[in-house]
């Protein structure tokens, strides 16, 4: 039976920060006689003592560290463009295709240079390596451009959260490794907002956006089941095409708010507003955030 007890590198509040004089070792040491008390209930032993001979118990310690420190980063930021983050599982198939696709759009658009596109994995088996094969072959053949140097990056949710103004994950998967993380930010601060930062592309495609069911958005993995040879390359070429024309309702969205906003006000601050104001998605709140019901 394993106990996940969270830390944290960095804090909100002086008192909690690892250097308070005995805040950590006496914190941890609260910590545990409380676990190991508790355990000891539940499983009916007669003290937490007899806990030294039960193998089958232990604590397995997580870190996480915090937005605190890119919040205060991106306060002093003159950036004016919004930033839009592109999440997949692998990095190296939808979330390219969809930052090439947006920014390949926006500058047809004339909007190029007021947002700015990126890509993220939520695993790390991926990291560092470039597209796959039959992702550059799809886009070639699209006509679409793909930066020779464009590599998987993971997903730091304690940065990029906070970076992003509109994070867009492609199925429940990859929402569900993005909020696992992020909602944890909105149990600190309840108005940092992180959670509603997280959409689906597939809200912004036309025709899926008019479907209801929990999982009817999804943009599927091609690459899943690396099956490979000419079934692979055709179903890339599929997700291809409905990520263009996600990506398109994507941009008469930020083209829509362009238009509203009063001339010369950065793009940055109407997607945030937008973005907050946005319905939420029920099966997309964490349990943890989600309203009580009354009794």
């Amino acid at each position: 039976m394993p106990l996940l007890v969270h830390t944290s590198a960095q804090f909100k509040h002086s008192w909690q920060r690892q250097g308070a004089p005995d805040v950590k070792p006496g914190a941890w040491r609260h910590c545990c006689r409380a676990t190991r008390a508790s355990v000891a209930s539940a499983s009916g032993l007669a003290s937490a003592d007899s806990l030294d001979r039960v193998s089958n118990v232990f604590v397995d310690t997580a870190f996480r560290s915090t937005p605190w420190a890119q919040e205060a980063r991106e306060s002093g930021s003159a950036r004016t463009a919004a930033r839009v983050l592109f999440v997949s599982e692998s990095g190296v198939c939808r979330s390219v295709l969809a930052q090439a696709l947006l920014c390949r759009t926006l500058a047809a658009r004339g909007l190029g240079d007021q947002v700015e596109c990126e890509a993220r994995s939520t695993r790390d088996y991926n990291a560092g390596e470039p597209p796959d094969l039959a992702v550059l072959a799809a886009a070639g053949e699209a006509g679409l451009a793909i930066p020779p140097d464009t590599q998987a990056r993971q997903f730091a949710p304690e940065t990029d959260i906070v970076r992003a103004d509109l994070v867009l994950v492609m199925d429940k998967y990859t929402a569900a490794d993005v909020l696992r993380e992020v909602s944890v930010f909105d149990t600190i601060n309840a108005a940092g907002g992180y959670s509603r930062k997280v959409r689906r592309l597939g809200e912004f495609h036309p025709e899926l956006a008019r479907l209801r069911a929990p999982d009817a958005q999804d943009i599927d993995d091609p690459l899943y089941g690396n099956a490979g040879g000419a079934g692979e390359e055709a179903a890339v070429r599929d997700t291809l095409r409905t990520l263009s024309a996600a990506c398109e309702g994507l941009a008469d969205f930020l083209e829509g708010l362009r238009g509203a906003a009063p001339p010369g006000a950065p793009l940055r601050g109407a997607v945030s507003v937008a973005v907050q104001g946005m319905e939420s998605i029920e099966w997309l709140v964490p349990p943890m955030l989600q309203a009580r019901q009354p009794k």
